[in-house]
């Protein structure tokens, strides 16, 4: 680690700024940072009494903020790559859930969460179904904690009988996540606040759901559901089951949505819902339905974007935003009638929905999300004059098609620098690596349990 890392009053001088912001818009331009938030932005800023960062042939950008991720499954990141949705289940949630003890908690979320600070993710929402005790859920939050990350704790369910809490079963969620809010995430302008990950219509049952949602608008929280997935996504219409309950509203994420109808689609977008791809992740599990981007923004919804679970894909957005150009393309390929009819998008709508539209679902776009006078100072700084980016043209268009988490040189988190000259400054990463790699060896010498 560097010991110039700088911190207090910080102006970065020169830089083309990507605010996110629709009455800012792209310029070339100065921004300060200071007491955590974004203090000023505009030409040729006033550099008394700060520390200067030369922003010259570099973008700055709000931090991307990532909607969906199961953090817990860090130790064993890139074994699943090519699985199958069932494949994935028999590892993870039936064989490797239930050997997890919380120290592989509290190891797989740290390094889950460092490699998302290190990508350029400065708010990461944390789909935590790993609460197998209430010692899983405190490691996870505590990790969260420590990595110096923004993040949205998205309360699930255990990973222990995965069948069944997840195939239509009776049981409501865990009621544990009321001491989570009183005693642990009570603040919600903390740096880690509390959501719910719940299981909807597909993956229980409409009455279930309504039990649980009920559970969460009491507790006064967001919640978020996976819906559209596969064969289930016909077959059980989560977001029309609960459209048709009276259940809908504006305080749901709806995960993926691939294979949820146009009805559907229409009712999350009166309803004032919002949506996460995975693009990444679903342009590779057969059998999960095609990235629903252009399906989305045809009901003026304007999507987030995530990554899911490591497992199988990278950690980064750049993956992600570059998926979802790809699946546009093989989907005007194979299916022209279908694709010609859905709108188009750009390398800056794909920034905005990696950025702006990211905080937005995570309910923290009065906080994050776009480089606004008074928001807090969650920003990246990408090299624009690398050998994979010049002459960086366009911008967005660079950082979308050829971005990299090696191209992140400098990334904050509330005014705190959490990357500085391309390296992190979390002080422990050996001890992470070390304990992360003892998590993996014996997770992975379980017997496979069948299905």
């Amino acid at each position: 680690m560097t010991s110039d890392i700088p911190g207090g009053r910080i102006l970065i001088r020169g830089a083309r700024i990507l605010t996110q912001d629709p009455k800012l818009g792209e310029f070339t331009g100065d921004i300060i940072v200071d007491g955590g938030v974004i203090a000023e932005i505009g030409p040729k800023l006033d550099d008394t009494g700060a520390t200067v960062i030369d922003g010259t042939d570099r973008a700055v950008l709000p931090g991307f903020v990532d909607t969906h991720r199961h953090t817990w499954q860090g130790a064993v990141r890139q074994t699943g790559i090519g699985w199958d949705f069932p494949s994935y289940r028999q590892h993870i949630q039936l064989t490797w859930g239930p050997e997890y003890t919380p120290d592989d908690v509290y190891w797989g979320n740290l390094l889950g969460a460092l490699n998302a600070l290190d990508a350029g993710i400065t708010t990461l929402r944390d789909e935590s179904h790993i609460q197998n005790s209430p010692a899983h859920t405190d490691q996870a939050i505590t990790a969260l904690q420590d990595s110096g990350i923004r993040a949205a704790f998205a309360y699930g369910w255990p990973s222990i009988d995965s069948n069944t809490w997840m195939l239509r079963g009776e049981a409501t969620h865990p009621e544990d996540i009321r001491r989570v809010r009183s005693d642990l995430l009570a603040d919600d302008n903390a740096l880690v606040t509390l959501q719910a990950m719940l299981r909807g219509p597909e993956l229980s049952t409409t009455e279930v759901s309504a039990k649980d949602l009920g559970l969460a608008r009491e507790l006064g929280i967001r919640s978020s559901m996976h819906v559209g997935n596969g064969v289930w996504g016909p077959m059980f219409r989560g977001i029309g089951s609960l459209g048709e309950a009276g259940l809908l509203g504006d305080d749901l994420l709806f995960i993926h949505c691939c294979t949820s109808d146009d009805d559907e689609l229409k009712m999350l977008a009166d309803s004032g819902g919002t949506a996460s791809v995975a693009a990444a992740l679903e342009a590779v599990m057969p059998g999960l339905g095609a990235p629903a981007t252009g399906r989305l923004l045809k009901f003026g919804i304007r999507p987030s974007f995530s990554i899911d679970t490591e497992a199988t894909v990278a950690g980064d957005m750049f993956n992600v935003m570059r998926a979802a150009i790809a699946a546009r393309g093989v989907g005007l390929s194979l299916l022209p009638e279908v694709y010609d009819d859905l709108p188009s998008f750009t390398p800056a709508d794909l920034l905005e929905f990696a950025t702006l539209q990211g905080a937005r679902a995570t309910g923290l776009d009065g906080r994050t999300g776009s480089l606004t006078v008074g928001k807090a100072a969650d920003l990246i700084v990408i090299r624009l004059h690398d050998l994979a980016t010049q002459p960086a043209t366009d911008a967005a268009a660079s950082i979308v098609g050829a971005g990299s988490p090696a191209l992140v040189e400098t990334v904050l988190v509330a005014g705190e620098v959490k990357k500085w000259k391309g390296a992190l400054t979390h002080p422990s990463l050996a001890t992470v690596r070390a304990r992360v790699e003892e998590s993996r060896d014996r997770l992975l010498a379980t017997p496979l349990v069948d299905g």
